[in-house]
């Protein structure tokens, strides 16, 4: 046993002997083009990430055209729309948007929905959309929701808004229903109660956005008590049906001061120049 073991060292000792005289070498080691392919980032899928389209909700209105077409014309013209309230001055941006037009069917609750919706798919932009049209109500039917109570519960008897509040499917997006109809609409929406909610929910969030569908301006007394309470009022006028007389009196109850601006619905000419370079832009 003595004798296997220092035979093992002579032999260790030879070889190390052996390569110290060897010059030292550099060994070479090939990769394939295959194995360095294998090796390379991903980055074709990080600079082009896969967007699902939201998947929509079969009870909501197909008139949400942001939402169950996120790259319309339609959808796009109404984040040139956001844009420019968002814009027009940035040290001191409408935190509270009443929408409102001078007669029934000019398309004031879509455009509401759709502008909501559209601030909502911002970063860092939170919504809340009122239903203020008390007479009339629609916004829970739009986003296929079911209501039994909303705003004017809690102005009669409610101690705090959050128990009416419903979220949407759109993330970043909260509803405050109307509720059952009231006989008294206009005396709800002047009341303190309604003034004072209306504080509350400018000051407690900052990115918070707040958008009032109301009542017709020339047809109801409590579009103009709610104008008076928020910070600014955006006009839906129907192209080619709202009467331009009733259109000035609406700007004339309201308060020129008060209207950040007048959309005109339903307007087809300039969509289809737009859709023209927006698909060119497509492609």
């Amino acid at each position: 046993m003595g004798k296997f073991f220092e035979a093992l060292k002579k032999v260790r000792t030879t070889e190390r002997k052996s390569l110290a005289s060897e010059p030292t070498q550099h060994k070479v080691v090939r990769i394939s083009p295959e194995a360095i392919d294998a090796l390379r980032l991903d980055t074709e899928s990080y600079r082009s990430p896969k967007v699902e389209k939201p998947s929509a909700s079969t009870d909501m209105d197909p008139r949400l055209k942001l939402f169950l077409e996120p790259y319309s014309v339609s959808g796009e013209i109404f984040k040139v729309l956001r844009a420019k309230i968002l814009t027009r001055n940035l040290e001191s941006k409408p935190k509270s948007i009443m929408i409102t037009s001078p007669q029934p069917m000019d398309g004031k609750s879509t455009v509401a929905s759709n502008l909501a919706i559209s601030i909502a798919r911002g970063i860092n932009e939170h919504v809340m959309l009122v239903d203020c049209d008390l007479r009339r109500p629609s916004l829970d039917k739009f986003f296929g929701l079911k209501s039994t109570e909303g705003i004017r519960e809690y102005l009669e008897s409610g101690t705090s808004v959050a128990p009416y509040l419903i979220k949407t499917p759109i993330d970043k997006l909260t509803l405050l229903p109307s509720g059952n109809p009231p006989h008294n609409p206009s005396e709800l929406l002047s009341s303190d109660k309604m003034r004072k909610l209306i504080l509350e929910l400018q000051e407690r969030y900052e990115d918070r956005y707040i958008i009032f569908d109301a009542t017709p301006a020339q047809f109801s007394a409590e579009t103009t008590f709610l104008a008076s309470m928020v910070e600014s009022v955006l006009l839906v006028v129907r192209s080619e049906k709202t009467p331009r007389d009733l259109t000035i009196d609406a700007v004339e109850s309201i308060g020129r001061e008060k209207i950040l601006g007048i959309v005109f619905n339903a307007n087809n000419e300039p969509a289809k120049g737009y859709g023209y370079y927006y698909r060119y832009y497509r492609k």
